[in-house]
């Protein structure tokens, strides 16, 4: 059994890579707080248990069982997060630390129970998708508001921000997954984008809008 220190380590690799393919050690460090000296050699030891790829002066990867034990635990913290929206009251941006702690002691057993009491759901609060038991991850075609161009109508996909603050004033805009909007202006040189929303119009900053994901509608 893995331990939470390593389960975190592969969590962040994954994220990382997400975006940015192969990430560096820097990058892992400066995603977790850590120095350059302790992430080394940690990812040196997930490599020697074949669950990093991690040649010398190269990217950091993981490796395929890696991506299967990564999927399996944002298996758990999805469902968990689910749980406590559907289940416990929760609000969508309140979730992340009572997940967080939660996904490192629930077992294969019980989030296997989470997921059949919750109507096997494909999606988590903030429209992400959850894994298979089996740690495959179906990907997302999607792209960030910020994108759309002038007069597209879009559905809100996902939410993609960590941080609470943002994640809430966010969500008290009205963007949730599965809510159509339309983008009316983009203001110049980074101003904000104008949002037709259930009818009503909204302002929200570009970098507010990097963290929407959506997907546009015929």
């Amino acid at each position: 059994m893995l331990s939470e220190s390593s389960e975190m380590y592969l969590q962040t690799v994954f994220r990382l890579c997400e975006k940015h393919g192969e990430v560096s050690i820097g990058t892992i460090a400066e995603a977790m707080a850590h120095s350059l000296s302790t992430v080394s050699e940690k990812v040196k030891k997930l490599t020697e248990q074949g669950l990093l790829v991690h040649e010398w002066r190269e990217g950091v990867s993981l490796s395929r069982e890696g991506e299967r034990v990564a999927g399996k635990i944002l298996r758990k913290r999805r469902l968990i997060e689910t749980f406590l929206v559907k289940m416990a009251g929760y609000l969508p941006y309140e979730v992340h630390e009572e997940a967080c702690r939660l996904e490192h002691v629930v077992s294969e057993r019980l989030t296997g129970e989470l997921d059949r009491m919750l109507g096997y759901p494909r999606n988590d609060p903030h429209g992400h998708p959850i894994p298979s038991p089996e740690g495959e991850l179906v990907g997302m075609t999607t792209v960030p508001l910020t994108t759309v161009e002038q007069g597209s109508r879009v559905r809100v996909a996902a939410i993609s921000s960590a941080d609470v603050e943002k994640m809430k004033y966010i969500d008290q805009l009205g963007f949730h997954p599965g809510n159509l909007c339309r983008l009316l202006e983009k203001a110049p040189f980074d101003g904000p984008l104008r949002i037709e929303m259930h009818g009503k119009e909204l302002s929200i900053a570009v970098s507010l809008a990097l963290f929407i994901q959506v997907e546009k509608v015929s």
